[in-house]
């Protein structure tokens, strides 16, 4: 983060219960913008306690699949058809159906945000601001194996979990970035239906969950926070294509950060204009009552006395034009004939169909890719490796399939002793024949992959990733 956006100031600060504090001055300029309704906003925000999203993957399961199935009680989210509110205080990324990617926890109003913008197969995403990876993965479940979904996050620390909750709900065609958005803009141009911006921000509708949040806050972080999101909206607005949607949105409550930076971003850019959020209903944003254009009420702002959740700000922009650019991918080289021996022979004593697409070679990588990216540093799934003259499957090409893409499957119920065991790293018994198998849990009838092993003689030896084991 650039030095002028760490001006964090000392402020006096209000307290609750459990000791979560609110700077004096946030509370000031809530009050001053909410009025008659700050006394229920600070009730909110000093005795609820914050919720539980559960936003289940659609790629894999219906909600009322994953619904009936739940290991934990649920009650529908208003915000997001494929979303709960989960009662459980469980380590729920420990479960079975967790590992194999049929749920993503996600903070109810942060749910929004693509329910709003409301995707539809085969359009071309962007999402600008990725990490860690929510909106990204409720887009890759929206998109299914239709479009393309490029997700970019520009700080190297965070590309590692966003490759991981991608991998882990099974996207297929999703190419990982890593650049500046200006970097992004001057490669690709106008190629996307919708560029999603999630921008960096003060955080204030993280309050109740973060006290670094709190503890970071002051005014002028808020303001500085405001220049930077603007100008990622400025190489955004290059990104949309003629037609295309620009869907901006914070996890934060003050005017300066979210009306008032749409509100100069229109004055910028007359070849877009605010239209209403129909796929659900939001409270509106501030407006005329601030001194902005009218228009500015078309945006959703949620706010945690108002709706179930921390709070968030989404609004919803439309490009003018015609004008569209072809994103500029690139394919890798195709394995060699007698890599291409090796590979077909596993395919045959692997799989019960062919691959998705054709492979390339990266390396001693094979992947099944979209293409190649400029910034690009993952695209596709990876199907494997060559080691040593045979060919050795990969992880993620577990998840990304069903089970019956796979000729041997260990399928066992969440509880089986054996799948704690599975999921700890350890060897389990299962007669499946003798080869790579699919290690699948059981839901509602169905069988669903978490990961590989390598069956022989009534075991199956752990090919499950060590750092995504259950150690406890």
């Amino acid at each position: 983060m650039r030095a002028e956006f760490r001006m964090y100031g000392q402020t006096p600060r209000l307290s609750r219960e459990d000791d979560m504090t609110i700077p004096t001055d946030y509370a000031e300029d809530m009050q001053a913008l909410l009025g008659a309704d700050y006394p229920a906003f600070a009730e909110a925000l000093l005795t609820q306690p914050p919720l539980r999203g559960l936003r289940v993957n659609t790629r894999k399961l219906s909600a009322e699949a994953f619904a009936a199935v739940s290991p934990w009680p649920l009650s529908p989210s208003a915000l997001c058809r494929d979303a709960f509110i989960a009662d459980t205080e469980d380590r729920v990324g420990l479960h079975p159906y967790h590992h194999a990617g049929l749920f993503y926890m996600q903070e109810p109003s942060a749910s929004a945000v693509i329910e709003a913008l409301d995707p539809q197969p085969g359009w071309t995403v962007l999402d600008l601001c990725a990490a860690p990876g929510g909106k990204s993965t409720h887009l890759a479940a929206r998109l299914g194996d239709e479009g393309i979904l490029v997700s970019n996050e520009c700080v190297a620390s965070r590309v590692k979990p966003l490759c991981s909750n991608l991998e882990r709900i099974g996207a297929k065609n999703a190419v990982i970035t890593s650049a500046m958005p200006d970097q992004l803009a001057d490669a690709w141009g106008a190629c996307f239906d919708a560029v999603v911006v999630d921008a960096p921000c003060s955080g204030e509708g993280m309050f109740r969950r973060d006290e670094v949040a709190v503890r970071e806050w002051s005014r002028e972080h808020v303001l500085g926070c405001a220049e930077r999101q603007l100008l990622i909206l400025e190489d955004a607005a290059r990104m949309v294509a003629g037609g295309g949607i620009l869907l901006y949105s914070t996890c934060t409550m003050n005017i300066h950060e979210n009306e008032e930076v749409l509100d100069r971003f229109l004055s910028a850019h007359p070849e877009f204009t605010m239209e209403p959020i129909t796929a659900v209903s939001l409270p509106r944003a501030f407006s005329t009552e601030i001194g902005l254009r009218e228009e500015i009420a078309l945006a959703g702002r949620l706010m945690p006395h108002v709706i179930p959740g921390e709070g968030h700000f989404i609004a919803r922009l439309r490009k003018s034009g015609d004008e569209r650019e072809a994103l500029p991918f690139s394919m890798g080289k195709a394995p060699g004939k007698a890599e291409q021996k090796i590979l077909q022979d596993f395919i045959e004593e692997t799989f019960t169909s062919i691959l998705w697409t054709e492979p390339t070679l990266r390396g001693d990588a094979v992947w099944l890719s979209p293409g190649d990216l400029p910034y690009a540093v993952r695209s596709g799934v990876c199907l494997g490796h060559f080691v040593r003259g045979r060919f050795e499957p990969d992880h993620s090409l577990f998840l990304a399939e069903n089970a019956d893409f796979f000729q041997r499957t260990v399928i066992l119920s969440p509880d089986d002793p054996r799948m704690a065991a599975y999921l700890r790293g350890e060897q389990i018994s299962a007669d499946c024949g003798k080869g790579w198998c699919a290690v699948c849990v059981e839901a509602g009838g169905q069988a669903y992959p978490l990961g590989m092993g390598k069956a022989s003689n009534g075991a199956v030896k752990n090919h499950y990733p060590k750092g995504l084991r259950n150690f406890k």
